[in-house]
């Protein structure tokens, strides 16, 4: 016998209800990368709470497989060769068009060199949760992510992720 269960999940909301929770899911991303990632890890221009602070280094994770040092990093590298070469994703260097389909590879090909890496993200959490979890493992935080999203949400969950 069908169970609808695997359609709508075990929390079937209004067509509004997922769309609020998308609405939210993205905006709680937008605030990590702006207030977590790069307000207070790339240029120190703002201190955050701990529990804030891991709460948004977990959702990042989480929700997208970001790895806090290298994001900074790429984002330190951007800034130190802004628009020149070494730019990991200039537009004037790559063409706007590569810069705007493209550009999640042009982050993950800076954010794979150690030598950014290492010498772009100094300042960032180096806990056990960061070297065993976070570092180690960037794509299981957004597998879980989906899965549990399939489980409550159902097959709309595709559509959502």
């Amino acid at each position: 016998m069908f169970d609808p269960r695997i359609l709508y999940g075990l929390v079937p909301l209004p067509w509004w209800g997922y769309v609020l929770f998308t609405f939210c899911v993205v905006q709680l991303m937008f605030l990590g990368i702006t207030l977590f990632l790069h307000r207070e890890q790339s240029h120190g221009g703002l201190e955050l709470h701990p529990a804030l602070r891991h709460f948004f280094r977990f959702w990042l994770w989480f929700s997208s497989g970001t790895v806090t040092k290298q994001w900074v990093a790429v984002h330190r590298r951007h800034h130190a060769f802004a628009d020149q070469p070494g730019d990991p994703h200039s537009p004037v260097i790559f063409g706007i068009r590569r810069v705007l389909l493209e550009g999640y590879e042009l982050y993950v090909a800076a954010a794979r060199n150690p030598e950014i890496v290492e010498n772009y993200g100094r300042g960032t959490p180096d806990d056990w949760l960061e070297r065993n979890v976070y570092s180690r493992f960037p794509v299981w935080g957004l597998v879980a992510f989906i899965a549990l999203q399939l489980v409550l949400f159902g097959v709309l969950a595709i559509l959502m992720a």
